[in-house]
């Protein structure tokens, strides 16, 4: 029976796994995430989806040559009167208020890519799945409350969707709301069918 490998260290993509019945070995690769000048959004998501994957086969050549390691990442974009702007982790409340006034109002689109790689037969897919969110006009003060509450400071967009963040939201556009909190799991069963052979469903509930 086909194994999955998690290539990172993400609780969120690890608990979006488990709600499907799949317990996922996780193994956080260690990559640079800086972005390359002028490199799109799609093109910087898919890059390091890909990256995370390979490096963690890799770091386990031999271990995991025949088990299909996932490698995800999410980039989100808003646009500004400056021009486009990613949005990363904010890592401090200060941040991660900034962030959230800046998106008010504002549509903000979530690259979410993956990556899957198997070794044994050099197999190696990648793709993105969009998703886009309109923000509601929330006060300054709502949002840092909001923030102190949730403490989303590992979050790019800074917010949880799964919890009160979605309530930040005026709407979401997208097939798959799982690709929010960071992993696409409805394109990661058609890229599995597809190219693998492999059926996510019969693997969770195995």
């Amino acid at each position: 029976m086909t194994s999955l490998v998690l290539a990172s260290s993400s609780q969120y993509r690890k608990m979006l796994l488990a709600n499907i019945g799949i317990h996922a070995e996780t193994c956080a690769p260690d990559i640079d995430e800086t972005p390359l000048p002028s490199e799109t959004a799609t093109a910087l998501s898919l890059r390091l989806a890909r990256q995370k994957a390979q490096k963690v086969a890799q770091q386990h050549a031999g271990t995991f040559d025949n088990h299909i390691i996932v490698g995800s990442d999410q980039v989100a974009l808003v646009e500004t009167p400056e021009g486009p702007q990613l949005l990363g982790k904010p890592h401090t409340v200060d941040n991660a208020v900034e962030q959230l006034v800046a998106c008010r109002g504002k549509t903000v689109t979530f690259h979410t890519a993956i990556c899957l790689h198997r070794a044994s037969s050099n197999t190696t897919v990648t793709e993105v799945e969009k998703i886009k969110v309109v923000f509601r006009h929330n006060s300054r003060d709502a949002l840092r409350a909001y923030v102190e509450k949730e403490r989303p400071l590992d979050c790019a967009g800074s917010f949880k969707s799964e919890g009160m963040g979605v309530l930040l939201f005026e709407r979401i556009e997208s097939r798959d709301p799982n690709s929010l909190i960071g992993l696409p799991i409805m394109l990661l069963n058609d890229l599995l069918s597809t190219h693998f052979e492999v059926d996510l469903l019969a693997l969770a509930a195995r």
